[in-house]
């Protein structure tokens, strides 16, 4: 997992080949003008997921994690905690391959998500997003850039 500020994302460029092209999408504009929806980003399966919702409380949560993708996840407004469990200290319950999605039950840690900073999520780091900092829920505006990436390969779940 790596948190981080937007103006440092240039820094982990070398991690992953399809971050240079994840970076344009990201630097290319005012974030908080992108309509919600799917947006394509690269020919080789890059696309960010741009949302708008209400944060929820904990209670409402669960750990995710991923196969097939890793997230960047970036805030243009509002703010919300992030439960963070690795894979390994959480159960399994089935994997959803069509929505490439495995949930785990765990403990978390948690760190806030505000505008000008971001997270990149790996596919072993389970996460519990979406949720509210305190009693009231807040509105948030998201992207999240998925990156896919190779089975068996670095960054992937065996």
């Amino acid at each position: 997992m790596v948190f981080d500020q937007i103006a440092n994302f240039p820094l982990y460029l070398q991690l992953h080949p399809q971050f240079l092209a994840a970076w344009a999408f990201l630097g290319g504009g005012d974030l908080d003008e992108l309509a919600v929806g799917r947006h394509e980003i690269d020919e080789r399966g890059a696309f960010a997921l741009v949302s708008e919702y209400r944060t929820r409380p904990l209670a409402e949560g669960f750990i995710e994690c991923h196969r097939r993708y890793l997230d960047i996840q970036l805030i243009t407004r509002g703010a919300e905690r992030i439960g963070l469990c690795p894979r390994s200290a959480g159960r399994e319950r089935p994997y959803d391959a069509e929505r490439d999605f495995l949930v785990l039950e765990g403990e978390c840690d948690f760190l806030t998500l505000r505008p000008g900073a971001f997270a990149i999520f790996f596919p072993d780091d389970g996460h519990m997003p979406n949720l509210r900092l305190g009693e009231e829920a807040e509105a948030v505006k998201k992207i999240v850039v998925k990156i896919p990436v190779t089975p068996g390969a670095p960054f992937s779940l065996q």
